[in-house]
Parts: structure tokens; sequence; C-alpha cells
């Protein structure tokens, strides 16, 4: 079976979008499969972009702005012939971009013009409210944490299974 990564993404010093470092450490004291890492990439996942190509999964965990009911939890498949190359004009082909900020779309978008995408991808996001300076979560994301956990390891089950 192939490696799988899973990673969050996120300042744990901004509020809500903590919410992906809150889900990599709980499932941290998890007992998982071998072929599986987390790893909690803060707000620098584009240095994940260069290794990406190491697995054959990878989902990722971040907090968004949809415009939903804070708390909502959402899930969707993204496959690499599905994720825009850099345009060469970009910024971030010359990585003269800033680390802090860059959204999961730049990341992949980054690693799809390296030759590093993974074949798959999952992303799972929860809809948080604003974000300001201050630890910890709104009750409505902290009570999405545990839910996402579980629905992490329903699909590393699955996936396993499927190998």
């Amino acid at each position: 079976m192939g490696r799988i990564l899973v990673a969050g993404l996120g300042n744990t010093y901004m509020g809500d979008d903590g919410f992906g470092p809150a889900v990599i450490e709980r499932l941290q004291r998890r007992a998982l499969p071998e072929n599986v890492e987390v790893r909690d990439v803060g707000t620098c996942g584009v240095t994940l972009a260069p290794d990406l190509d190491e697995y054959e999964l990878v989902i990722f965990v971040d907090a968004v702005h949809r415009g939903g009911k804070v708390g909502t939890i959402y899930r969707s498949e993204i496959k690499a012939e599905e994720v825009k190359e850099l345009e060469s004009g970009d910024p971030m082909r010359s990585l003269t971009f800033s680390l802090h900020g860059t959204g999961l779309e730049e990341i992949l978008s980054y690693a799809k013009t390296v030759g590093t995408i993974p074949p798959r991808a999952i992303v799972f996001g929860c809809e948080i409210a604003e974000t300001a300076l201050g630890d910890g979560l709104s009750a409505a994301v902290e009570v999405a944490v545990p839910t996402v956990v579980e629905r992490i390891l329903d699909e590393l089950q699955w996936y396993g299974e499927r190998e």
C-alpha cells in the first residue's frame, strides 16, 4: 500500500484558523497504519509541495470560508488532472511569493507545475467564523474537530480496504 499524508493547514494563534492543526493534534494520539504520516504544516504548506509525489494520497485539513453555518464540514476530492499549472508570469513559479497565507489551491498548482502533485487529494474543510488573534477555537468549530478525525479514520480504513 502506498504512503498517505494527512496535512493540517492553519495558524493556531488565529482562533478558528487553528482547525487543521487541532485535527492533526488529535490524530497524532490515535493508532494509525504505518504508511500514514500526520503533519501540522501550519501556514507554510507550500513548503510541502515539492514532496507531495512521495504520497499516493494526501488528505488536507483546513479552515474555510464558504458562507455556510460555522462548524459545517465539507469534503471534496481533487484529482491531479483537475489542478491548473501556474502561468509563466505567476510569482509562485519563481518562489517570490509569501509562504504565509498561501492557500491550498496555490500549493496544489505549484506541485503540479514542478511535477510533484499526488494522484489523489482529499480536502476536509470546516466553515469558520472570522479569525482574530487569540488561542482556541470557537465552540462550533471545536465540535467539528472530533467529527473530522473520525471521518479521516473512516477514509483511511476505506482506502486501505480498496488496496
